[in-house]
């Protein structure tokens, strides 16, 4: 699923690519023969319809999944109550990210998540506090407990920077409404989790 999917992503790439070269040779240059002119925008046609297509088939896989993954390679920092790891993000979502790494810790232990600032992969730091959903050999699989308004907002414009059809993210964030506003903390609706001892967490060092 995930190479396939990688796959139609490339290819969507690839696909804007071509279509921002041929339109731009077809502005640039006015006075090509009309039966060039003709080839140029057939081959524009048939560009649009496969990456209409492509995007049509991953807006299908999209939504076997509850959100949409953006992959992002950088080290993150996890602080538990017993131990401190450093992993490696592997892809992030609104609802939550896979860590690559050995972990010792178990299913459903709380952590702080630190994803500090990059001038590569993430512009803006996100702290937050989760939970392990599933342990894998190959590293662990979190869900987001809750976070300080503005690091939210860095969670979505990060997603939106790097996602390969932006309007999916859009919608998710505006339909799946997974997460509420309480006065400084913007915490997961699904998890009862107190929202004092959330703060605590957030606001130690």
């Amino acid at each position: 699923m995930m190479n396939d999917e990688r796959t139609k992503q490339d290819r969507i790439n690839v696909l804007k690519a071509k279509i921002d070269y041929a339109e731009r040779v077809r502005d640039n240059y006015k006075n090509i023969p009309p039966a060039l002119q003709k080839t140029n925008s057939s081959y524009l046609d048939t560009l649009h319809q496969e990456i209409e297509d492509l995007e049509k088939s991953y807006l299908t896989d999209r939504n076997q999944r509850k959100f949409s993954r953006i992959k992002v390679q950088r080290p993150v920092h996890l602080k538990f109550s017993s131990a401190q790891y450093q992993g490696v993000l592997n892809n992030i979502s609104l609802g939550g990210f896979f860590v690559n790494g050995v972990f010792k810790q178990p299913k459903n232990n709380i952590y702080k998540i630190d994803l500090k600032e990059s001038t590569k992969y993430l512009k803006h730091s996100i702290l937050a506090v989760g939970v392990i959903a599933r342990t894998f050999n190959t590293g662990i699989a979190v869900i987001f407990i809750g976070m300080k308004p503005k690091h939210y907002e860095n969670l979505q414009t990060e997603l939106l920077t790097h996602a390969i059809i932006p309007a999916v993210l859009r919608d998710e964030i505006t339909q799946q409404n997974i997460f509420e506003f309480d006065d400084d903390l913007v915490c997961n609706r699904h998890l009862n989790f107190d929202r004092d001892k959330l703060r605590r967490l957030l606001d130690r060092p």
